[in-house]
């Protein structure tokens, strides 16, 4: 993954401050919290003083990240998965300046995304960090996104997210789990990769009006941390110890938003401060694109990317694709609202997509994609089989196709109506089967798409209306799960046709169109 490029560079160190997050919010990262991974920042100042700069400038560094996602004692709860392909899409267009790209690294035993956490001790806190570490990727970074993330130290406000440097996860509320641009899973990206706060220090409250001495700030922070000029002259022994930030007192908090900061706030020098308020690393929210790392934020970040303490990230990946466009005509059926035959085994069928190895399959009554019902499913292949829907209501249904690292593309949706007609099933482990394309237009083959309980060997026949046999095919063996089997139908004439499925335990029947 890395390809370090040695830069000679003289550097003055700053930083400053913007966290993407509702008024009120914030990062669960107090000031002792940062202090424990302070010697790992303050040795890559050490480093990029000394005139070596580890950087991949030009050179794309794939950085592996699982997401966990968390449910109640009862698996309920847990984040849907376009989400986070939405906050994987703010996560790479922040850290693009940096030639970061971070991707989905599937779990050696939990797959692209752990679904297998249901405990109230990790969804609306997390004491239980046994369970965390037992379900954590060895070679990722682990995200855990749950309802209530408790760090140990209490912050004033609404905990957002942290970062645990013990641990080395992050932990992030769902609602800051969705893109949008709104800066959090950046922002503990930077505590990760060893950043303080822009206001370091500040953590407990904002200096503002009222506060002792206002407007002239103390020469210490109520965290113990020397308050930065905003002339620089210590900048690298104050605040957050980069000098290419302003000075912040953790003025966002105060403020709620993204305008100009104009409280009058002065350092302890008696000049007025003016803070960064699009830095990732502070509290000012809905900055929305203007977030930004500085430059030297940018080198710490890579030369902790760099340091032997992240050799856990280092990988061999190669994205399937760098984009995907997805075409207008994906979705191949059912569309445009028909009446399905079964509305217990409903099989919807999609085009493959160039570059894409994941489809991200949904199901839901409103068209909003937004309802308690809302099925989701990661498929591989260019169909599935739902078998789950209530008869008799209209459905929407869309198909999102993505990669481990382009998760950005657009869906395409349509819709059917299910029946009031069950499928009846007298074959002992099947629980549903389809016949596609039905009727056959051309192909010179259907695919039976079969969902078994359990292992099961039957045989196919295919019998035309006067009940002659016109093809058999014996010992199918059908594994637990889904699984596709294609039987020839090229030599058939246009007419109606029968395949049975069948073994010793019973018979199972599926009507065929053939219309050429």
């Amino acid at each position: 993954m890395k390809k370090i490029i040695f830069l000679a560079v003289s550097l003055v160190l700053t930083l400053n401050s913007a966290f993407g997050q509702q008024a009120r919010g914030v990062c669960g990262n107090s000031t002792e919290d940062q202090l424990e991974f302070q010697d790992r920042l303050l040795q890559h100042i050490a480093t990029l003083e000394n005139g070596i700069q580890a950087t991949d400038r030009d050179v794309i560094q794939y950085v592996p990240v699982h997401f966990h996602f968390v449910g109640d004692a009862s698996g309920n709860g847990k984040h849907l998965e376009r989400k986070v392909l939405d906050q994987l899409c703010d996560l790479n267009e922040a850290y693009a300046p940096m030639d970061i790209r971070f991707y989905l690294s599937p779990h050696p035993t939990y797959g692209l995304f752990d679904r297998s956490i249901n405990n109230n001790n990790v969804y609306n806190n997390q004491s239980n960090d046994f369970l965390m570490s037992a379900r954590r990727h060895p070679n990722a970074i682990n995200v855990y996104v749950v309802e209530e993330p408790v760090p140990g130290t209490a912050q004033p406000g609404t905990i957002l997210a942290y970062y645990s440097g013990n641990n080395d996860w992050i932990v992030s509320r769902k609602t800051e789990t969705q893109g949008g641009h709104n800066g959090t899973m950046p922002h503990e990206m930077g505590h990760l990769f060893s950043l303080s706060h822009t206001f370091f220090g500040w953590e407990s409250g904002t200096f503002k009006p009222g506060s002792v001495g206002w407007p002239v700030a103390p020469v210490i922070s109520p965290g113990g941390i020397p308050t930065e000029r905003q002339n620089g002259t210590n900048c690298t022994t104050a605040g957050d110890y980069i000098c290419d930030t302003p000075p912040d007192y953790n003025f966002g908090y105060e403020q709620g938003n993204c305008n100009p900061y104009t409280l009058g706030a002065k350092d302890p020098q008696s000049t007025l401060v003016d803070p960064q308020e699009t830095n990732f690393m502070s509290y000012f929210s809905d900055c929305g694109t203007n977030y930004l790392f500085t430059s030297q934020q940018q080198a710490i970040i890579l030369s902790d990317l760099a340091s032997p303490q992240r050799n856990y990230l280092d990988n061999t990946f190669s994205p399937a694709a760098l984009t995907i466009n997805t075409p207008t005509n994906l979705l191949i059926a059912p569309i445009g609202g028909p009446v399905i035959q079964y509305y217990d085994e409903v099989l919807l069928e999609w085009q493959a997509v160039p570059g894409a190895t994941y489809y991200l399959v949904e199901v839901d009554q409103s068209a909003g994609f937004g309802s308690p019902i809302l099925k989701n499913y990661i498929a591989t292949g260019t169909s599935k089989l739902v078998t789950d829907l209530l008869p008799n209501k209209n459905y929407n249904w869309r198909i999102r196709p993505f990669n481990e690292y382009v998760t950005c593309a657009q869906a395409r949706a349509s819709s059917f109506k299910t029946s009031l007609i069950s499928a009846t099933r007298e074959l002992q482990n099947l629980n549903a089967w389809q016949v596609s394309p039905n009727p056959v237009l051309g192909n010179t083959s259907v695919r039976l798409t079969v969902e078994a309980s359990d292992h099961f060997e039957a045989s196919a026949r295919i019998v035309n209306a006067a009940g002659q046999q016109v093809y058999q095919q014996n010992d199918l063996s059908f594994p637990s799960g889904e699984s596709v089997v294609e039987l020839p139908v090229e030599g058939l004439a246009n007419g109606i046709y029968f395949i049975l499925l069948e073994n010793q335990n019973g018979r199972e029947v599926r009507k065929l169109a053939v219309l050429r």
